[in-house]
């Protein structure tokens, strides 16, 4: 693996990536001058995509990235109780979304795999 990458926020959407959560990190399998191929769980094969719609580092993430749902989405998808907020912060290394309600946290835990750490605020995805 060389590095762990994410779709920009205002990244355009296209079949390659549409299958990819706003706000999750994939590990990067491979780089080259116009593509990443990454790593998607579910899915049966690595994925090839545009390097100019990613955000790449070579180490993995450690903050939880916050996102903001917009209204279109928050209308469109059936949210499960107690996930209707229009903030969620992604997990850096299950990519579950961990519900932040209206308070602002520093940090957050992720109820599918336990880990623990600071919520980025500043780096939203």
């Amino acid at each position: 693996m060389v590095g762990w990458a994410r779709l920009w926020a205002t990244a355009r959407r296209d079949p390659r990536t549409a299958r990819l959560r706003q706000g999750a990190w994939y590990p990067v399998v491979s780089r080259g001058a116009s593509r990443l191929v990454l790593r998607v769980p579910g899915a049966s094969a690595p994925i090839a995509v545009a390097k100019h719609a990613f955000e790449f580092r070579r180490s993995p993430p450690a903050r939880f990235t916050v996102v903001y749902r917009s209204a279109h989405e928050r209308a469109a998808r059936a949210l499960p109780p107690g996930s209707g907020s229009r903030v969620y912060a992604v997990c850096p290394r299950c990519t579950h979304r961990v519900d932040l309600g209206m308070i602002p946290l520093a940090e957050a835990r992720c109820p599918a795999c336990d880990h623990a750490g600071d919520i980025a605020w500043w780096e939203t995805g």
